[in-house]
């Protein structure tokens, strides 16, 4: 190397050193990135402010030709034509086009003569973002990449909490329990938003009704701040099996809960009735009462056990002294004319006998 060149470059190095030539610099990192949610509700659609600072001097200067891309989480739903407005920072007479690469992504390509970014805080204003089901974002699932650096994420996560109250759900379904006797736990409804998270909705009349017969007491409670709604009275006085309870309440999507049974409970000691009539028959002359195993199925001569006869009118009064074991079974029974006919079974009776 000649004496000529080596002082050239030595030269150089002093200069560069003193700060009179600036160095080549690498590629830097996007920083002070923020994304600002216009709301933060589950299922809310809003405009989205996002902050970035171009690293210093003119290595990280945006200019007409150069391109922003904004990466949001992919939970999010970008619209298929975004609009995106230049809120701060930019000089100059900017123009933008935006395309979509990909279903998260915006890129804002700079136009106008003297469209200009350096040294200071940008803020691209992205509409018609819609937000996910209530949750914490991580920060570096969203970024910030321009044509002169690399891309900067947000420090901290972005929180979508509940959303609008959109539905109802049961939380605590109603159980098997006992024709006229409160149902145990309380039954209870939340307000949900459309994701299914509990949402806030105090003050929400909630109303309960069974797929069969009515409910006697009970049916109506309103929620508390939660969005909660308990019913702790209900009370049905007729028996069904496989019932099923729906929930509603004023604009909100209704909620049927699981499937129960609702029994009569019987101990040894019980009373059972019939007010069997002839009509203009000959006359009712007795009653007899029977039960089979389990809630359902037919229950005739081929499979039932005798309970007790009865031939005093007009309720024909039976006492169950004799019990199975406890467990499931139910009652009918048939009436005797006085000419020696008899009837077909009465509808079964589903009972718990404990």
């Amino acid at each position: 190397m000649s004496l000529k060149r080596t002082w050239l470059i030595a030269l150089t190095a002093v200069l560069v050193a003193i700060g009179v030539v600036e160095s080549p610099a690498a590629f830097a990192a996007v920083g002070g990135v923020v994304f600002t949610p216009g709301s933060t509700a589950a299922g809310a659609t809003s405009s989205w402010d996002v902050k970035f600072v171009p690293s210093n001097g003119t290595t990280g200067e945006l200019k007409a030709g150069d391109k922003i891309t904004v990466t949001f989480n992919s939970s999010f739903t970008v619209p298929t034509t975004p609009v995106v407005t230049l809120t701060g920072g930019f000089t100059g007479n900017c123009t933008t086009t935006v395309t979509k690469p990909s279903a998260a992504v915006i890129q804002i390509t700079l136009g106008g003569t003297t469209c200009d970014l350096k040294n200071t805080t940008g803020t691209v204003t992205v509409a018609g973002i819609t937000n996910p089901a209530a949750g914490t974002y991580a920060g570096s699932s969203f970024s910030v990449l321009t044509s002169k650096d690399t891309a900067g994420s947000p420090t901290g996560s972005i929180v979508i909490g509940p959303g609008a109250p959109a539905k109802l759900a049961f939380v605590q379904g109603p159980v098997n329990g006992s024709a006229g006797t409160a149902l145990s736990p309380a039954i209870t409804v939340q307000v949900q938003d459309q994701f299914g998270t509990a949402t806030g909705a105090s003050g929400t009349t909630v109303s309960l009704a069974s797929s069969a017969g009515t409910i006697d007491a009970g049916a109506v409670a309103t929620t508390n701040a939660s969005g909660l709604a308990t019913f702790s009275g209900v009370v049905l006085n007729t028996t069904g099996l496989g019932l099923t309870m729906t929930a509603t309440a004023s604009s909100l999507t209704s909620a049927v809960s699981n499937s129960f049974n609702i029994t009569v409970a019987v101990s040894s000691g019980a009373t059972l009735t019939n007010t069997a009539s002839d009509g203009t028959g000959s006359g009712v002359k007795s009653v007899a009462y029977y039960y089979c195993a389990g809630y359902s199925g037919s229950c005739t001569s081929a499979n039932w056990t005798l309970i007790g006869t009865s031939t005093t009118a007009s309720s024909y009064q039976v006492t169950w002294t004799s019990t199975p074991a406890p467990g499931a079974y139910r009652v009918v029974s048939t009436s005797t004319d006085n000419v020696a006919n008899v009837s077909q079974p009465t509808a079964s009776t589903p009972v718990t006998v404990s």
